[in-house]
């Protein structure tokens, strides 16, 4: 168990520039492009448990961290089938590195329902320079899902945090960690907390099987102090109607569509490998034809689940 408390702090003054995509078309060429770059040495750095701190910082650099930034603000504002295709593409050659950035942009999709102008000035300004949002939303000691403990108090100076989370993704690699918290009279926010807060600690105690470098461990808050401003009301993202929560399902989606699809296309490799009569064009079904069955039932539901990503994210830009 190691402990990354700052890490990595965080001055928006300090942020290299990042590049700053225009279009969708631009941002899936980039996608592309870095996919390729990702796919090397991603076993190694799942088996080994390596954490991708290069290629984290390369993927937010690119631009692509910031491509849901309204156009008013200065970003692409892509379409979500093309943040879909981006994290996709990323999660097939790296489920880690797909998986990462999943909060970030729900963050900023919560900012933009619920958000200030001044909030969205400032945060939307630190994400185009490259500025990376983590997360601290789940409870693991909570009856259910639905509760909070993670406690947010009014100050002379502001607020202050106290509580713990777990399964909080990407937090060690993130400038910024946007925290679910809920006050005194149970109304929740999201409050954008700087990584390197006195009183913020990060844990790197995340254990799993596949996705093993997600920096998905715990975050503590004791007495962390925060401003009003960087205080975003959680809760009404929900109560009245925005696609907060269809877009957020839609990344997940995302995710396991690209996985799948990856997953495929190394069993085809080695079933040709092993049997090169697959793709000859010699019609030697009566060989093995179960093999032959079960791929085309498994490409069958991969493709499905393309179109169905595509319907999805389709209908929630048209909601």
């Amino acid at each position: 168990m190691t402990s990354f408390q700052n890490i990595i702090p965080f001055q928006s003054e300090q942020l290299a520039q990042a590049h700053i995509i225009q279009s969708d078309k631009e941002a899936l060429e980039i996608a592309r492009n870095l996919a390729d770059h990702f796919k090397a040495g991603a076993v190694q750095r799942d088996a080994e448990r390596i954490l991708p701190f290069e290629e984290i910082e390369a993927y937010s650099q690119s631009g692509l961290w910031a491509i849901t930034v309204p156009k008013e603000y200065g970003g692409a504002e892509v379409s979500s089938y093309t943040v879909a295709q981006v994290i996709a593409l990323m999660s097939g050659m790296d489920g880690s590195i797909g998986q990462i950035p999943q909060n970030h942009f729900y963050g900023l999709e919560i900012l933009r329902n619920n958000g200030t102008e001044e909030q969205k000035q400032k945060l939307y300004a630190e994400v185009l320079k490259g500025a990376r949002f983590g997360n601290a939303l789940a409870e693991f000691k909570t009856k259910t899902a639905a509760q909070r403990q993670t406690a947010i108090r009014k100050t002379e100076q502001g607020y202050v945090i106290n509580g713990e989370k777990f399964y909080c993704t990407g937090s060690l690699f993130a400038h910024c960690i946007p925290t679910l918290v809920v006050d005194e009279n149970e109304q929740q926010f999201l409050v954008f907390v700087l990584r390197d807060s006195e009183g913020l600690t990060l844990i790197d105690d995340w254990s799993g099987f596949g996705q093993r470098t997600t920096g998905s461990g715990t975050v503590k808050f004791d007495n962390v102090q925060v401003l009003e401003k960087d205080a975003v009301r959680f809760d009404t993202a929900y109560s009245r109607p925005t696609v907060s929560g269809p877009f957020a399902q839609l990344l997940h989606a995302s995710i396991e569509t690209g996985i799948a699809r990856a997953a495929f296309k190394e069993t085809l490799n080695r079933v040709r490998q092993a049997r090169p009569w697959i793709d000859s064009g010699v019609d030697k079904a009566t060989d093995d034809p179960l093999t032959k069955l079960e791929l085309g039932r498994v490409i069958a539901d991969v493709r499905a689940s393309e179109v169905l990503l595509k319907q999805a994210a389709r209908s929630v830009d048209a909601a």
